[in-house]
């Protein structure tokens, strides 16, 4: 069987880049949970995919042998929680998160990345929502996941990431 991991931390945590490493040592897709939640096909940043076809879309990927599932999202994530091998929370300190938000912004203004349609006042409401995602959030989805803690790994850099999934799962 082929490792389930899911991963859970601030805008700017690590989580898309820990995942893309984890999926290409492990050979399985890297979902990234923003796909699931946004209506991409909408006019502006900000419009919420309808909540059906998000969960049937999460249903499908959580049947899958193999995948590594990231996002700041927990409330609707109960599947993707029962079938991890591991949860990883990824909480380098929110400086680090903020200047990384910061500069995907800007990177994406430049056109140098592509671009979530994102305007200035999105930024600052999403460094505001990241400021207080530790004691909010991530605390709520601690909560959320308490029944399996057994599988919940806390790391501070995607470097611990690859080191402990690898020693849990490799071999």
């Amino acid at each position: 069987m082929k490792p389930r991991i899911h991963i859970i931390g601030g805008p700017g945590s690590g989580k898309s880049y820990a995942a893309a490493k984890l999926a290409k040592h492990f050979g399985i897709p890297a979902y990234d949970l923003d796909e699931l939640f946004w209506d991409h096909s909408a006019l502006h940043y900000g419009v919420r995919a309808e909540v059906e076809q998000r969960d049937q879309r999460l249903a499908t990927i959580v049947s899958q042998d193999g995948w590594i599932i990231e996002g700041v999202y927990y409330q609707w994530l109960a599947p993707s929680f029962e079938a991890a091998n591991l949860v990883i929370a990824l909480t380098p300190s929110i400086w680090i998160r903020h200047w990384r938000v910061s500069r995907r912004f800007i990177l994406r203004k430049l056109g140098s990345i592509p671009s979530k349609r994102e305007s200035f006042a999105d930024l600052c409401h999403l460094l505001r929502w990241s400021h207080a995602y530790d004691a909010n959030n991530l605390v709520q989805a601690r909560e959320f996941i308490a029944k399996h803690r057994c599988k919940l790994i806390d790391c501070k850099t995607v470097g611990d990431v690859m080191t402990l999934v690898k020693t849990r799962l490799s071999g």
